[in-house]
């Protein structure tokens, strides 16, 4: 068993250093066929590169030594620079030294194999067999990434253990059975695009070439491309890929008709929006970096003509702070998206004729983002406000839905707060919404926001007690969610899926199923996992980390103490990552689970009170804090306090009653041992 399916030799140039990151991405990301799949096989799960520029000497690193002992295959990136990288040729000499020549895949990115190859490379006989070649002209980085897509299957089927030919087959079989699986489910998108989409981009085309007198059209056309278009393909599963490819050519075709127009201003207010769009698309896609690059250049064409005296782009620049921090949020930033939220409500309140309807969406959205940063009264302040502006307006279907979405923020608060009767109200309220909208416009948005409100409403009714109420709201919410994560491409389905999967991990934790309950930790974690792989967001590294941390308990409740402390050690470790970006909230939870650890494992009890006292501090008010800040006292002694904390759990609800029951047995069972324990157990009776 290796330790690396494959690992990464290559030179530190600017061009060698892109390209390796992008084959290192692409290899871990491949999916192997389900066909090989099903027949044992596996692809790259693990990858290794170094990151840093070695320096010049013919003795290997410990750590690269290492690797290179304890990897498959080889994959040397070759270009015109290789052949003065001692280093590389060092890796191929010792990959040779250790008996795996036949393990060595030469990646041709620049020059040819006899200028670009290392010495020791040269020397294994079959190695021109095994050649990728990947160059593209002008060495265009994008070309040699998509010929890369196929180019690298012979260094995944030596990991899987099959040939070429038979995983190119498969995968060739796999991706024509995807793509009729997309062309069934999203017909509509490829009639909008052949029938729409291309007859609007030939007409801007003629139009854009003419001179002032079709500008207007020109602009016109562009502007159904920018508003139109997107609008109606973003309902459709699997299209914001194909969004996002639209809206990248409009930007070219846009500016080109801003060099002949005289009216620029509106051809640059058609820019500012269509960048906005474009950051809307990327950021689905899980693309944050690229998305608020497009958000900052829209922001400032709207900043620039608001300067200018263009009143529409006020509007603009307001919403262009809106959907930054909407994108900062997604990749975990909250400190950032919190003063992007503040500006943006300021501008809107600022506006001679603002949109109330506006301004409550923004309110909700910092609310929400005040709830991820552990500022819980900030957050109550802004949803207040929000349902104020909202219900003073006319019920319509927009309306309606902007409500559904701060109860549903509201209830998130209070439900972590502990309220879980303020929070079974607020939840069951959008609940009762989302699912009119589902009867009055069966759309993407509809459904996923009433499984969103479903899932937290499940996982509140469980924590009360009430596993019969929440059963059928589980049972919905997952059906719906796994038919809405079919859509791969959509972050937002996937994080769905994830947190519904979680959840109803811990509904059966709660209950001592923790057969099942693993079950479901393991779905949520790996559904997480990909996530994270893809965004690397310090967000999706934190939802991950609890994913494991939630198995871990798990695994320690059912008495596999070996899996639950690997697990801790794990999602601590990732949790770790993250958690100095994410603000109190995160803060709190991290050591909350570092105490849990520091008790059940490390049996130390002093680091373990310190780690929960300092959550305590941060985040008083938070149940899982309080409980294991109570778990840390009985074994160090405080134990009015620990039993006053248990108390104010245990009279929220049933499922906390029944969590803390359960906890304390598989505290004693482990050989954990204190009398206060059989005090806690007896007020729990």
């Amino acid at each position: 068993m290796f330790d690396y399916d494959v690992f990464f030799s290559y030179r530190h140039r600017p061009l060698d250093n892109e390209i390796t990151q992008k084959l290192f991405d692409l290899v871990e990301r491949y999916r192997l066929p389900a066909s090989l799949q099903d027949q044992g096989m596996h692809g790259v799960r693990r990858a290794f590169r170094d990151t840093e520029e070695l320096p010049v000497s013919s003795i290997l690193t410990e750590t690269i030594d290492k690797a290179l002992h304890s990897t498959d295959c080889l994959a040397v990136v070759c270009s015109t620079d290789t052949p003065s990288s001692e280093w590389v040729d060092r890796e191929v000499a010792t990959f040779i030294e250790i008996g795996r020549a036949d393990h060595v895949f030469p990646v041709l990115i620049s020059g040819d194999p006899e200028i670009s190859f290392p010495a020791s490379m040269k020397l294994i006989p079959d190695i021109m067999d095994r050649l990728i070649d990947i160059r593209a002209e002008n060495n265009d980085p994008r070309k040699i990434i998509e010929k890369a897509k196929t180019g690298m299957l012979p260094v995944i089927a030596s990991v899987a253990g099959c040939s070429e030919d038979e995983l190119a087959r498969e995968h060739s079989i796999e991706h024509d059975k995807k793509t009729a699986r997309r062309t069934f489910i999203s017909a509509a998108v490829f009639i909008l695009i052949g029938a729409i989409s291309f007859s609007l981009m030939v007409q801007a085309h003629d139009y854009r070439d003419a001179a002032e007198r079709r500008q207007a059209a020109s602009m016109e056309i562009i502007s159904e491309l920018t508003y139109g278009l997107p609008d109606r393909l973003s309902d459709v599963p699997g299209a914001y890929s194909h969004i996002k490819n639209i809206l990248y050519r409009n930007t070219e075709d846009i500016n080109k008709i801003l060099r002949l127009a005289k009216d620029r201003e509106s051809g640059e207010y058609e820019a500012a929006v269509n960048y906005e769009k474009l950051a809307t698309a990327e950021s689905v896609l899980g693309e944050h970096a690229e998305a608020l690059e497009s958000e900052n250049t829209a922001i400032s064409l709207f900043e620039n003509l608001a300067s200018a005296g263009y009143k529409k782009a006020e509007t603009g620049a307001a919403s262009g702070y809106n959907n930054r921090a909407i994108i900062s949020n997604a990749a975990g930033d909250y400190v950032t998206a919190a003063a992007d939220y503040d500006k943006a409500i300021s501008m809107q309140r600022a506006l001679d004729e603002g949109d109330d309807l506006v301004l409550a969406r923004m309110l909700f959205n910092s609310g929400a983002n005040a709830v991820d940063l552990g500022d819980s009264g900030l957050a109550a302040d802004r949803f207040e406000k929000s349902m104020d502006l909202l219900s003073s307006m006319t019920q319509s279907a927009d309306v309606l839905s902007a409500l559904g979405t701060v109860k549903y923020n509201y209830g998130v608060l209070v439900y972590r707060l502990g309220k879980y009767g303020d929070a079974e109200t607020m939840l069951s309220d959008a609940c009762r919404i989302y699912s009119d909208l589902v009867e009055m416009n069966d759309s993407l948005q509809n459904r996923s926001n009433y499984v969103r409100a479903a899932s937290v409403l499940a996982s509140c009714l469980t924590d009360s007690g009430k596993y019969d109420q929440a059963d059928p709201y589980y049972e919905d919410a997952i059906s719906a969610a796994e038919i809405l994560a079919q859509d791969e491409e959509n972050i937002y389905y996937q994080q769905l899926l994830a947190e519904l999967y979680n959840n109803r991990g811990l509904n059966h934790n709660i209950r001592g199923d923790y057969k099942t309950a693993d079950r479901y930790y393991s779905q949520a974690s790996d559904v997480y996992g990909l996530i994270y792989k893809k965004t690397s967001s310090d967000a999706a590294c934190a939802a991950y980390a609890v994913s494991l941390l939630n198995t871990g308990e798990n695994a320690f409740k059912a008495g596999d103490y070996e899996k639950s402390e690997s697990y801790f050690v794990n999602g601590l470790g990732e949790y770790s990552r993250a958690v100095g970006s994410l603000g109190s909230y995160h803060e709190a939870q991290y050591l909350t689970w570092r105490s849990y650890y520091e008790l059940i494992h490390l049996n130390d009890f002093d680091a373990a009170l310190a780690s929960a006292s300092s959550a305590y501090e941060l985040q008083p008010d938070n149940t899982l804090v309080k409980m294991n800040y109570a778990y840390a006292c009985i074994y160090s002694g405080y134990n009015e306090t620990a039993e006053r904390l248990i108390a104010e759990i245990a009279g929220s609800g049933m499922g906390e009653a029944d969590t803390i029951r359960r906890d304390i047995e598989a505290q004693k069972r482990s050989g954990l041992k204190n009398e206060e324990q059989d005090v806690v157990l007896g007020m729990l009776a």
